[in-house]
């Protein structure tokens, strides 16, 4: 599903795989829709959360409805 990322992740990375902006990211994160870990001030997500919350039911709940992922534009 993921195989051309890395095992942990940055936010950057999860916005690409997601096709979403910089504050829909971080707002899931906040909310802890998507696990991840802090190291220092880093946020780092394991490639195996971001698969866990594609794979959920949240994940069709989630975005924004103009989120590509939704079929927006």
């Amino acid at each position: 599903m993921f195989e051309d990322y890395n095992d942990l992740l940055y936010v950057v990375d999860i916005q690409s795989a997601l096709c979403i902006g910089r504050t829909t990211a971080y707002r899931l994160l906040r909310e802890g829709k998507i696990k991840h870990l802090r190291i220092g001030r880093t946020i780092r997500i394991p490639k195996r959360y971001l698969i866990d919350f594609v794979l959920s039911s949240c994940y069709h709940g989630c975005v924004t409805e103009n989120s590509p992922l939704e079929g927006g534009k």
